[in-house]
């Protein structure tokens, strides 16, 4: 395959230009992109309890890189841990009021970047694009099928 035909390239562009835009647009608040969407993904999730475990996998993240926004998070004052009454050698996260206060203007954000990302898109094009774009992840994920145990246990996160 050609270059110019791979799609990967073109993923990571697509990647780091809304990383780009999401810390540029989060720059008041001192957040970056990363810790803006796991703050976005706390804040939905108030109901039940989130570890760091569940952060990694719902985002694809390794456990360091999960450990140092939730360390980041917490010394900027937008996440504490907490002891889950269940279990005392799990922490839950959760977000404190200044985090809460702040997320339907860190959501509004990431809404219109996703629209700039779309835009000119039908919706049956956005919808086809979501179906492709969830089978690269699925061949993705299934592709850590083949990778020896002892290195995935080094790239993904534990079950805190």
């Amino acid at each position: 395959m050609l270059p110019e035909q791979a799609v990967g390239p073109r993923i990571k562009r697509i990647s780091n230009a809304m990383d780009r835009k999401r810390t540029v647009d989060l720059e008041d608040l001192g957040l970056t992109s990363s810790q803006g969407l796991v703050l976005g993904y706390l804040a939905r999730h108030l109901d039940e309890a989130v570890y760091p475990g569940d952060v990694c996998r719902h985002f694809g993240l390794s456990q360091p890189t999960v450990t140092g926004i939730l360390q980041r998070l917490e010394a900027k004052g937008f996440l504490l841990y907490a002891d889950d009454p269940a279990d005392r050698r799990r922490r839950r996260l959760l977000p404190t009021e200044k985090a809460l206060a702040c997320h339907e203007w860190v959501k509004q954000r990431f809404i219109e970047t996703e629209e700039l990302l779309t835009e000119g898109l039908t919706e049956a094009e956005r919808s086809q694009l979501l179906g492709l774009l969830d089978r690269l992840i699925a061949n993705m994920d299934a592709g850590w099928e083949s990778v020896p145990p002892r290195q995935k246990e080094e790239t993904q996160c534990s079950e805190n």
